[in-house]
């Protein structure tokens, strides 16, 4: 059907049912998100006493944030997690975020994002070309080679394109390295 289709149409992205994703619990234990909470652009996910590093996660990969953290912890890089909901971005939220964590900032993202030599898209492109000129550095995790992926759902598909928690520590470490 997706050939017949292409054939006929032109290419297509196939949408992946998220049904499976974690829910996303404060250090409390506590759900970060109830049926009666407002909607906000940004919420912090993770924080962590001397963080020099963030992750931004926009949007469904925002639990392998979580899990990026936690690992990063054990190895003795704090890192803080904030899971981006939705654009616009509250004014000065990325100025704010490159003054706070000089030692560098990842994003995470479910799309694609191409690479720099190509000329980065998505959230990634944003965040980049905010940090411009502040000194602090980017790593950025998403699709970058947009090809066909075998799968049943999204954990098979951002296996397939590297979006993981073993990404999202080793472009958090790569910062500290290249920093």
């Amino acid at each position: 059907a997706v050939k017949d289709a292409a054939a006929r149409y032109g290419g297509h992205i196939v949408a992946i049912p998220r049904d499976s994703l974690p829910i996303l619990a404060d250090a409390d234990g506590n759900a970060l998100w109830n049926a009666d909470s407002d909607w906000e652009a940004v919420t912090q996910f993770v924080k962590s006493d001397g963080a020099k590093h963030a992750i931004l996660a926009m949007g469904a990969p925002a639990y392998l944030g979580g899990e990026a953290a936690a690992q990063l912890a054990a190895d003795g890089t704090p890192t803080d997690v904030y899971v981006v909901n939705g654009l616009p971005l509250p004014d000065d939220f990325l100025a704010g975020i490159f003054e706070k964590y000089s030692g560098g900032v990842v994003t995470i993202e479910d799309g694609i994002i191409a690479t720099r030599a190509s000329g980065l898209r998505g959230f990634a492109s944003l965040v980049s070309s905010a940090a411009a000129g502040t000194g602090t550095p980017t790593e950025h995790v998403g699709i970058i080679d947009p090809r066909v992926a075998p799968s049943e759902g999204h954990a098979e598909v951002w296996e397939h394109f590297g979006l993981t928690t073993g990404e999202l520590v080793t472009a958090v470490q790569s910062l500290k390295r290249n920093g």
